[in-house]
């Protein structure tokens, strides 16, 4: 309801130390929960990425596009050749098995042991396992010209770069040139 100039406006000052509206929204949003627990037992769950299943219900699984999923199956497709993102930052997924299989832990435990602090878990694997950007990129690749994916729109191809230049060129040559042919 509010005037898109002035969300420009007070969205920074809103922000403050956070570098963007969702990890904002997601502090609001724990720090709401600590105010109102009242006498509850909490316990707050914090995956980095999600992904597809470690395990369960079998390796790979995932149910939808969403996320890295989508970006996977577009590159795997060939539709998507150029992507912004450092190359040296750690890709944290954690599988969605592993997160599920954490908060049934964490549930149980919190409500046998009626614990008087909010519990808080960060489910990453970056910190013990780091596996960067620049490593996802050449196993996502290699691994779709090995096994390739029905249907594909052309060789998959993905570049990952941090130059807003070189990324928009190849927006251009790559995306928008085959578009208009």
């Amino acid at each position: 309801w509010l005037d898109e100039s002035i969300i420009q406006d007070i969205t920074p000052k809103l922000l403050g130390d956070w570098p963007n509206t969702y990890t904002y929204t997601k502090a609001l949003s724990e720090y709401l929960i600590q105010q109102e627990k009242g006498s509850l037992n909490i316990a707050i769950i914090r995956p980095s990425i999600v992904g597809a299943s470690w395990h369960e219900p079998f390796p790979g699984w995932i149910d939808s596009f969403n996320g890295t999923s989508g970006i996977f199956v577009a590159a795997g497709k060939g539709i998507l050749r150029t992507v912004i993102a450092n190359n040296e930052a750690v890709a944290d997924m954690i599988p969605v098995d592993v997160v599920i299989n954490l908060t049934l832990a964490a549930g149980w435990y919190t409500a046998v042991h009626r614990p008087k602090n909010m519990l808080v878990y960060n489910c990453t694997t970056g910190g013990i396992n780091p596996f960067f950007w620049g490593e996802m990129e050449q196993y996502v690749m290699s691994t779709f010209k090995r096994n390739p994916l029905e249907q594909a729109f052309r060789t998959p191809n993905t570049h990952l770069t941090s130059n807003y230049l070189i990324n928009q060129y190849w927006i251009t040559v790559s995306h928008k040139a085959p578009a208009i042919l």
